[in-house]
């Protein structure tokens, strides 16, 4: 994934979501945040602009948490919203940029995958596999082509907006489920929003 190139929209990033999704963009990722044991140490991958992060840390204020952002803008917009009285590691990179040493209770990857081909993705989740410690817990939240074509119009319509203001490259969403499936993670629960088109699932490593 290459730095920086939602810095153009990270202004106006939430409100779009929320314009075309309404709330199940923001209910999917909250879902199961309560499944976050307390003094849990969170690593949140493609957090965007920080308003998860700010939920997170007032309902689990004693865990410590890793988040990694491709874009400096949202890293900026989510330091604003979480302030200093928290222990957040910020690092502006990718998965490639997870500390080395550390290993994590909770993984939280929301909208992170469809960023990726199909080839790619499993080196991305072989290199998340590597960083948590056993048993720790997965919240996935990402869209699902179920092969309707009002899904396939808006994912159509997203990849070609985010090619033209990001200068991204996907063209297809990647099934990251079956790629999850393949390393031998157990999805212990899962729900759906927005008629299906967004599932949020827990894994468990």
């Amino acid at each position: 994934m290459t730095l920086n190139r939602f810095d153009s929209i990270a202004f106006m990033y939430d409100f779009l979501a929320k314009f075309v999704f309404g709330r199940s963009i923001t209910d999917s990722q909250k879902f199961f945040l309560n499944k976050i044991e307390d003094s849990s140490k969170v690593l949140i991958l493609g957090g965007g602009t920080g308003w998860l992060l700010a939920d997170l840390l007032k309902m689990k204020p004693n865990c410590e948490v890793w988040y990694i952002e491709a874009s400096a803008k949202m890293i900026d917009l989510a330091k604003a919203k979480t302030g200093i009285k928290y222990p957040v590691h910020f690092i502006h990179g990718t998965e490639q940029d997870i500390p080395a040493t550390a290993q994590f209770d909770v993984v939280i990857t929301n909208f992170y995958f469809d960023m990726f081909t199909g080839d790619s993705l499993p080196q991305v989740i072989n290199k998340i596999k590597t960083s948590v410690k056993p048993g720790a817990l997965w919240i996935v939240t990402d869209f699902i082509d179920n092969n309707r074509w009002w899904q396939k119009f808006l994912l159509q319509t997203m990849y070609a907006f985010f090619r033209i203001t990001c200068s991204l490259e996907m063209h297809r969403l990647p099934d990251w489920r079956r790629s999850i499936r393949e390393i031998g993670v157990i999805k212990s629960e899962s729900r759906f929003f927005y008629k299906g088109f967004i599932e949020t699932a827990l894994y468990q490593f």
